[in-house]
Protein backbone atom coordinates (compact mmCIF):
# COMPACT_ATOMS: atom_id res chain seq x y z
CA UNK A 1 0.00 0.00 0.00
CA UNK A 2 3.26 2.05 0.36
CA UNK A 3 3.97 2.26 -3.41
CA UNK A 4 0.63 4.41 -4.29
CA UNK A 5 1.09 6.80 -1.57
CA UNK A 6 4.23 7.92 -2.76
CA UNK A 7 3.74 8.05 -5.88
CA UNK A 8 0.33 10.01 -5.40
CA UNK A 9 2.72 12.15 -2.94
CA UNK A 10 5.25 12.77 -5.52
CA UNK A 11 2.63 13.65 -8.27
CA UNK A 12 1.09 15.92 -6.18
CA UNK A 13 4.55 17.93 -5.48
CA UNK A 14 5.14 18.01 -9.19
CA UNK A 15 1.83 19.88 -9.37
CA UNK A 16 2.29 22.37 -6.86
CA UNK A 17 5.33 23.07 -8.35
CA UNK A 18 4.24 23.30 -11.85
CA UNK A 19 1.23 25.74 -10.57
CA UNK A 20 3.96 27.80 -8.86
CA UNK A 21 6.15 28.11 -12.26
CA UNK A 22 3.01 29.24 -14.55
CA UNK A 23 1.90 32.65 -12.96
CA UNK A 24 0.23 35.44 -14.98
CA UNK A 25 2.65 38.03 -16.30
CA UNK A 26 2.71 41.53 -14.32
CA UNK A 27 2.65 44.55 -15.34
CA UNK A 28 6.23 45.72 -16.27
CA UNK A 29 7.73 48.82 -14.79
CA UNK A 30 10.60 49.35 -16.74
CA UNK A 31 10.97 48.74 -20.77
CA UNK A 32 12.77 45.35 -21.28
CA UNK A 33 13.04 42.18 -24.04
CA UNK A 34 13.71 38.42 -23.51
CA UNK A 35 16.67 37.34 -25.44
CA UNK A 36 16.25 37.10 -29.18
CA UNK A 37 13.05 39.90 -29.03
CA UNK A 38 13.40 43.85 -30.59
CA UNK A 39 10.79 46.14 -29.47
CA UNK A 40 11.29 49.35 -30.55
CA UNK A 41 9.45 52.72 -30.76
CA UNK A 42 10.29 55.38 -33.58
CA UNK A 43 10.22 58.47 -32.02
CA UNK A 44 10.54 57.02 -28.76
CA UNK A 45 9.24 60.72 -26.99
CA UNK A 46 7.49 63.58 -28.24
CA UNK A 47 9.62 65.84 -30.15
CA UNK A 48 8.37 69.25 -28.29
CA UNK A 49 9.22 68.45 -24.48
CA UNK A 50 5.72 69.06 -23.42
CA UNK A 51 4.29 66.00 -21.20
CA UNK A 52 0.60 66.20 -22.65
CA UNK A 53 2.04 66.17 -26.23
CA UNK A 54 0.56 63.47 -28.36
CA UNK A 55 2.52 62.07 -31.31
CA UNK A 56 2.19 59.16 -34.09
CA UNK A 57 5.21 56.53 -34.04
CA UNK A 58 5.98 53.50 -35.22
CA UNK A 59 6.73 50.05 -33.16
CA UNK A 60 8.86 47.87 -34.49
CA UNK A 61 9.61 44.46 -33.35
CA UNK A 62 11.34 40.83 -34.12
CA UNK A 63 11.41 37.52 -32.58
CA UNK A 64 14.03 35.56 -33.58
CA UNK A 65 14.12 31.93 -32.44
CA UNK A 66 10.21 31.23 -32.42
CA UNK A 67 8.56 28.67 -34.48
CA UNK A 68 5.50 30.31 -36.21
CA UNK A 69 5.32 33.46 -34.06
CA UNK A 70 1.89 34.95 -33.27
CA UNK A 71 2.74 38.14 -31.43
CA UNK A 72 -0.12 40.51 -29.90
CA UNK A 73 0.85 44.37 -28.83
CA UNK A 74 -1.32 45.72 -26.15
CA UNK A 75 -1.82 49.15 -24.78
CA UNK A 76 -1.43 49.89 -21.33
CA UNK A 77 -2.34 47.41 -19.67
CA UNK A 78 -2.12 43.83 -19.26
CA UNK A 79 -5.40 42.94 -20.88
CA UNK A 80 -5.33 46.66 -22.65
CA UNK A 81 -6.93 46.99 -26.18
CA UNK A 82 -4.85 45.04 -28.72
CA UNK A 83 -2.87 47.52 -30.80
CA UNK A 84 -1.69 45.50 -33.73
CA UNK A 85 -1.17 40.87 -34.03
CA UNK A 86 1.48 39.81 -36.62
CA UNK A 87 2.29 35.59 -37.36
CA UNK A 88 5.94 37.15 -38.61
CA UNK A 89 9.31 36.95 -37.13
CA UNK A 90 9.71 41.25 -38.01
CA UNK A 91 6.31 43.25 -37.58
CA UNK A 92 5.81 47.26 -37.48
CA UNK A 93 2.76 49.10 -36.86
CA UNK A 94 1.71 52.58 -37.35
CA UNK A 95 0.01 54.69 -34.44
CA UNK A 96 -2.23 57.58 -34.76
CA UNK A 97 -1.72 60.49 -33.39
CA UNK A 98 -2.46 59.38 -29.74
CA UNK A 99 0.90 58.41 -28.13
CA UNK A 100 1.60 60.46 -25.48
CA UNK A 101 4.42 60.27 -22.42
CA UNK A 102 3.93 56.86 -20.23
CA UNK A 103 2.05 55.10 -23.06
CA UNK A 104 2.87 51.47 -22.79
CA UNK A 105 3.45 48.82 -25.89
CA UNK A 106 3.60 45.36 -24.48
CA UNK A 107 4.32 42.76 -26.52
CA UNK A 108 2.76 39.28 -26.08
CA UNK A 109 3.38 35.66 -27.50
CA UNK A 110 -0.15 34.77 -28.68
CA UNK A 111 0.24 31.10 -28.37
CA UNK A 112 1.64 30.92 -24.85
CA UNK A 113 0.45 34.46 -22.76
CA UNK A 114 4.11 35.15 -22.31
CA UNK A 115 4.97 38.72 -22.63
CA UNK A 116 7.58 39.21 -24.47
CA UNK A 117 8.86 42.89 -24.51
CA UNK A 118 7.18 46.25 -22.90
CA UNK A 119 8.52 49.62 -23.92
CA UNK A 120 7.20 52.76 -22.91
CA UNK A 121 6.87 56.10 -24.49
CA UNK A 122 8.61 58.56 -22.26
CA UNK A 123 9.31 62.36 -22.28
CA UNK A 124 12.42 63.84 -24.61
CA UNK A 125 15.27 64.69 -22.23
CA UNK A 126 14.70 68.81 -22.40
CA UNK A 127 17.49 71.53 -21.74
Amino acid sequence: MRRPLIALAMLSSALILTACHSQPPTMPTQAFTHEGVSLTLDPPAAPDCKPGTNYRATLKWSVDGMDAPKTEVRIDKLDGQVFARSNDRNAHAETGNWVKPGTWFLLFDRKSGEMLGAVQAGPKPCP
